[in-house]
C-alpha cells in the first residue's frame, strides 16, 4: 500500500448565481436604490434561460438566490416601507406582465436544474427615504430587529405563493454578504430555522462572529447550517465575464451578470463558456460536481467532519462527528474516490454503496483499477450505517 491517498472524501462543487429576480438592470445604489446587476438593459425571460441552460449543461440543479420585489403585482410591500426604496407608494406597474408570466413559466419548468434561495426582497433596507445596506444585517453586520426580520421573510414567501412559485427555499444568501452567527437563539438562524431554512451560505471573512465557527469554513447553529463561500473571483457587475475560479471551495460564486450578455440573445454563448470552464477545471482538480445544494453540503461536511486512517488490512473513514451535526444537515450519500494501488478487490462494511462511479460494476465488491497519470479514481457513493466504514482490501 504505497499509494499516498488511498482513499479520500472529494471537494464538491455547486454553482451559485445571486442577484436573480431583478427586472430593472439599473444599478441604484447611488439613487436611493438598490444594487441590482448593472446590466444596462432591463431583464428579459431569455436570462431566466440562461440559468436553466447552465443547469442542464451541467448536470446540476444552479442554486439562484432571489431578489423579489420587483415581482409584487399585489402590492404587498406597501404594508413594509423598510423594504423598499418607495415605501408605502410601492408600485411595480411599469413591470412587463407578460414577461412576469413568461419567466415564472420558465422557473416552475426548471425544477430539475434551477433551485430557488431566498436572497431577499429589496436586498436593501430603508427607513424613511434612506437606503441602507443591507436588507437583515446593517454595514457592520449587526441583526436587525427580529420582528422587522419575520415581517420580510413572510413578504418573500408570499410573493412566491402569489407566482405559485415553489417549493420553498431551504438554502438562504445574505444580501451584501452582511451575516451574523454565534449568538444562538438570540441570532438570525433561529429566525430562518422557523422560516424554513437549513442552509446559509456565508462570506465568513464578511460575517459578524459572536462566537468562534466549530470549523474554519462551516459551523451551525439552531438547526441551521452555514457554509464559508469566500469571496467571489468575479466583480458583482461584470457582465459576461470571463470565467474564473480556484476550484478550491464548495461553492462557485456568480452574479447574475457574470452570466448574461447585453445582447441576451448571445446569453447561450456566456454561459456555454462556463460551463466548459466548469467541466474542465473540475476534471482537472478533482473536484466532484454536485446534483444539488443538500448534495454540496452533504459531501462537504462528511469531507471536513471525518477522519481517515489506514488500518492493517485497509482503510477507515471515521464519521462519528455527523452525531454533532443539526438533524437532517445530511442527505443523502457521500463520494469517496478510492485509488487502489493495483489489481486488488475491497468490501465495504459500516455502509452499503449507493452508486458507482469510474472503475465500478454492480457490488459492493468490485476489482481496483491501476491508475495512470491524469486518470481518476473510482468514485464509491455511500449510505454510512455505522460510524466507521471500513474499506478492506483482498476479501
Amino acid at each position: 500500500m504505497k499509494t499516498k491517498h488511498l482513499v479520500t472524501i472529494p471537494m464538491p462543487l455547486q454553482v451559485v448565481v445571486d442577484d436573480v429576480g431583478w427586472w430593472s438592470g439599473r444599478d441604484g445604489s447611488a439613487y436611493n436604490q438598490p444594487f441590482r446587476t448593472a446590466m444596462g438593459r432591463d431583464h428579459l425571460p431569455q436570462d431566466y434561460g440562461a440559468l436553466v441552460r447552465l443547469g442542464k449543461k451541467l448536470a446540476m440543479k444552479i442554486l439562484a438566490g432571489f431578489v423579489l420585489c420587483e415581482w409584487d403585482r399585489q402590492g404587498i410591500l406597501k404594508h413594509l416601507p423598510s423594504a423598499t426604496w418607495m415605501g408605502r407608494q410601492w408600485s411595480v406597474d411599469w413591470v412587463n406582465q407578460e414577461h412576469l408570466e413568461r419567466a415564472g413559466g420558465i422557473i416552475k419548468q426548471a425544477a430539475h436544474h434551477l433551485e430557488i434561495a431566498l436572497h431577499g426582497i429589496g436586498h436593501e433596507f430603508w427607513t424613511g427615504s434612506t437606503m441602507h445596506r443591507a436588507e437583515f444585517h446593517d454595514q457592520w453586520a449587526r441583526m436587525r430587529h427580529p420582528d422587522e426580520i419575520r415581517r420580510h421573510l413572510d413578504c418573500f414567501f408570499r410573493i412566491m405563493d402569489h407566482h405559485g412559485l415553489s417549493p420553498q427555499p431551504t438554502t438562504f444568501i445574505p444580501p451584501a454578504m452582511k451575516h451574523s452567527f454565534g449568538n444562538g437563539d438570540k441570532g438570525i438562524q433561529k429566525l430562518l430555522k422557523e422560516a424554513g431554512i437549513r442552509q446559509v451560505t456565508a462570506c465568513f471573512q464578511k460575517a459578524r462572529h459572536l462566537s468562534s465557527p466549530r470549523y474554519p469554513t462551516v459551523t451551525w447553529e439552531s438547526g441551521v447550517v452555514i457554509l464559508d463561500r469566500g469571496e467571489a473571483n468575479i466583480p458583482w457587475n461584470a457582465i459576461a465575464a470571463t470565467p474564473r475560479f480556484g476550484f478550491d471551495r464548495p461553492l462557485l460564486v456568480l452574479h447574475w451578470a457574470n452570466i448574461l450578455h447585453k445582447n441576451p440573445d448571445r446569453n447561450p454563448l456566456v454561459v456555454d463558456a462556463w460551463v466548459d470552464f466548469i467541466q474542465k477545471g473540475a476534471q482537472e482538480h478533482g473536484v466532484l460536481l454536485s446534483p444539488n445544494t443538500d448534495a454540496c453540503f452533504t459531501q462537504y461536511l462528511y469531507r471536513v467532519c471525518s477522519k481517515i486512517h489506514r488500518t492493517p488490512n485497509g482503510v477507515c473513514i471515521d464519521i462519528s462527528r455527523r452525531h454533532t451535526l443539526p438533524f437532517n444537515a445530511l442527505n443523502g450519500p457521500f463520494a469517496v474516490r478510492v485509488n487502489l494501488p493495483g489489481p486488488l478487490v475491497f468490501r465495504v462494511v459500516g455502509a452499503r454503496v449507493a452508486a458507482l462511479g469510474l472503475g465500478g460494476g454492480g457490488s459492493p465488491t468490485l476489482p481496483g483499477k491501476s491508475l495512470g497519470q491524469g486518470q481518476s479514481a473510482s468514485l464509491i457513493f455511500l449510505v454510512p450505517h455505522a460510524d466507521h466504514v471500513h474499506l478492506k482490501l483482498g476479501v
